[in-house]
């Protein structure tokens, strides 16, 4: 069990690392340029497609048998594969992370301050810039790093097998109806916590030995290699764009049957067969996804509103840590936890108990996407509509509500695409009898069926798509209401 833990241990705080590193060289080369300051707008494409459309693109594309770079060398099965998937779909995450926290921070100011004293623009970033991004970061971290060690999904489909990952042996002993596994569960899951500790006090370590290595290269004038090379980052979202069209483009034509080895392309090549014979096969998952996913995303931004709201009429906001526990926890110990509390209760099985097992997951995505925008919301237009007669619930519905309307729709989206997304509390809290897109994509893509595969992952990549589209349109109409100024305008 020795190699599995390790191994679980080593990518959770590797692909975290890499993730936030890569993250801070792309932020750095679009934060201060007028031309890409909006590139949050491409990271809807990149944030939509889930953590298992994304693995599976990788071996459409990359792995022995794949279309278009038959000899990249990347396993169909094994630790890069899982690695390299994970780390292209956290690197948006950390971005959008970055771009809010640097709202709230001078870095036009430390940029001028370290240029004054004959710092390179590169040295700047490394030693003013990132210590203090790094530090406002941590939740991101954490929440990147428990996902890891406890993914199941991504693991089970392209994952090692030998060892195979410490969450999916804890999968499978929690599945099992035999005594010993259940008990041998229990002990795997409290083991899951302490791992989360261990790669706290890691993480907490690298941000204490990236903070005295910056100061030290920053008083000492040691030579800085690093930051020379930040400008080909500024290619990233460009390419991983590319990259995630690309997936999109092989799985469809896959789901249409196109021959891929034939010398021409026509459009008379594809054909409607495989969707027709599986219609009557993923209309109820769909159909559930899209149910559970409205009802979850909206629940989640409303009760993320409430609480803000809350904490702003008290005027003390509680730390993110309280509000984010669904995240920064491993996913598999706590489901395991509600599984329990669902047979004792002995309420039944239905797609109500996935909303409320899916509802954590989409207030805390949700409460992190608003917090910010929320904050900025200055009160005094809220006190002009007082002094207009209005009364409090009217200023905040009339007012407030308005404001962050833009944010609301990007926070639907991401709470929506969380919950198309989520694997084991749909399994374990329905039984498998309440199916979705995703459980589905999981069950059909430990087959060899390809096309099969290739069209439920579609399905499960297009409907998080459709969501931030939307998003997008309804945000461009509501945007250009929101005052105030950001700390680096200053």
């Amino acid at each position: 069990m020795f190699p599995s833990v390790f191994m679980t241990l080593f990518s959770a705080i590797f692909s975290t690392l890499i993730s936030l590193y890569i993250a801070f060289m792309v932020y750095s080369q679009y934060h201060l340029n007028r031309r890409l300051q909006s590139f949050e707008k491409y990271l809807a494409p990149l944030l939509s497609l889930p953590h298992l459309a994304i693995a599976l693109g990788l071996v459409f594309l990359f792995s022995d048998g794949s279309v278009f770079f038959v000899d990249s060398g990347l396993p169909r099965k094994g630790l890069s594969t899982l690695i390299i998937a994970i780390v292209i779909k956290e690197v948006p995450f950390f971005l959008l992370i970055f771009s809010a926290i640097g709202r709230q921070l001078p870095i036009k100011y430390w940029l001028l301050q370290g240029q004054a004293l004959g710092y390179q623009d590169y040295r700047c970033w490394w030693f003013l810039v990132f210590p203090a991004l790094l530090k406002q970061s941590r939740l991101a971290l954490l929440a990147a790093t428990a996902y890891t060690l406890s993914v199941v999904d991504v693991s089970l489909i392209v994952g090692p097998n030998i060892p195979e990952l410490f969450a999916v042996s804890v999968y499978r002993w929690q599945t099992s109806f035999g005594v010993g596994d259940q008990a041998l569960a229990f002990w795997a899951n409290a083991l899951l916590i302490i791992l989360l500790a261990v790669s706290v006090l890691i993480l907490y370590g690298h941000e204490k030995l990236a903070h005295a290595g910056c100061k030290a290269l920053a008083t000492k004038g040691s030579r800085f290699y690093i930051g020379s090379i930040n400008p080909v980052f500024k290619a990233w979202l460009p390419m991983i764009g590319l990259l995630t069209a690309m997936m999109v483009v092989v799985f469809a034509l896959w789901s249409f049957d196109f021959n891929w080895h034939s010398d021409s392309f026509a459009f008379t090549q594809l054909t409607t067969r495989l969707w027709q014979d599986e219609w009557l096969f993923f209309a109820l998952p769909l159909k559930n996804s899209l149910l559970i996913g409205l009802f979850s995303g909206l629940l989640g931004v409303a009760f993320a509103l409430l609480a803000l709201e809350l904490q702003r009429q008290k005027g003390k906001y509680w730390p993110d840590y309280y509000w984010l526990l669904a995240i920064i926890l491993p996913q598999l110990s706590m489901v395991l936890g509600w599984q329990i509390l669902h047979i004792w209760s002995q309420s039944g099985y239905h797609s109500g108990w996935i909303v409320l097992s899916h509802l954590p997951f989409t207030f805390a995505y949700a409460y992190l996407v608003l917090k910010g925008p929320f904050q900025s919301v200055e009160s005094r237009y809220e006190l002009l509509a007082a002094s207009f007669g209005y009364s409090p619930w009217q200023s905040w519905w009339q007012v407030r509500f308005r404001l962050l309307l833009p944010a609301i729709f990007t926070a639907f989206a991401i709470a929506f695409s969380v919950s198309i997304a989520q694997y084991i509390p749909t399994l374990m809290l329905g039984a498998g009898r309440v199916t979705t897109i995703t459980t589905e994509a999981v069950a059909i893509g430990s087959g060899s069926q390809q096309d099969l595969i290739a069209l439920y992952v579609l399905l499960q990549s297009i409907l998080p798509f459709m969501a931030f589209f939307v998003a997008a349109l309804l945000a461009r109409r509501f945007r250009g209401s929101m005052g105030g100024q950001d700390a680096r305008d200053y």
